[in-house]
């Protein structure tokens, strides 16, 4: 029995991302990623069953981290000293070290599980707001804002970070769009909220 190397699995999700990205997971079949990591289609599906599976490997870390991000509960950075800064690091980071992956995530995932991702984000996003709104009606009875407004907040706030990543590929101008993309953000929030 050959034995699977560590070195060999890692090319082959380096490859996959790249063909995954370029195509789709629907035009994308194993003999691609196989030719493009230069390993035969059988000691392919050695290492990995089948696409749905190779898929599942290279955007799952993403999306968990992703997801991660999405449970955090605002309120504590916004009442938190250096909120910027850290959320801009964790969100220029996610962004860099994980482009493709989100790029295939959001953009190239149909006819799998994760094709629904955005709208999770999006709906993840919408109830976060929708708290928060609630938080500020319960304090301001007099001038209250209208829950119908934390989708579109949403939806824009998710938007323009997606268009960072898509948009760029430096490090350097990642980390200072998300920086500046957030602290506008989070003024804003902080001043209505």
């Amino acid at each position: 029995m050959q034995v699977l190397k560590d070195e060999v699995r890692n090319s082959i999700l380096r490859c996959a991302r790249t063909v995954f990205l370029d195509r789709g997971f629907g035009k994308t079949s194993m003999k691609d990623i196989a030719a493009k990591a230069g390993v035969a289609v059988g000691n392919l599906y050695r290492y990995f069953p089948n696409k749905e599976y190779l898929f599942d490997a290279v955007v799952s870390p993403v999306y968990d981290q992703l997801m991660e991000l999405m449970i955090v509960n605002e309120q504590e950075f916004i009442d938190a000293a250096g909120v910027i800064d850290r959320l801009s690091h964790i969100f220029a980071e996610l962004a860099y070290e994980n482009r493709e992956g989100l790029l295939i995530l959001l953009y190239k995932s149909s006819g799998t599980p994760f094709a629904g991702t955005k709208e999770e984000f999006i709906i993840r996003l919408t109830e976060q707001m929708d708290t928060h709104l609630y938080e500020y009606n319960r304090k301001h009875s007099s001038d209250p804002l209208d829950l119908l407004i934390s989708r579109p907040i949403a939806i824009a706030f998710l938007e323009g970070y997606f268009d960072i990543i898509r948009t760029f590929n430096s490090r350097n101008v990642i980390q200072e769009a998300t920086k500046h993309y957030i602290a506008v953000w989070f003024m804003g929030l902080k001043a209505v909220l």
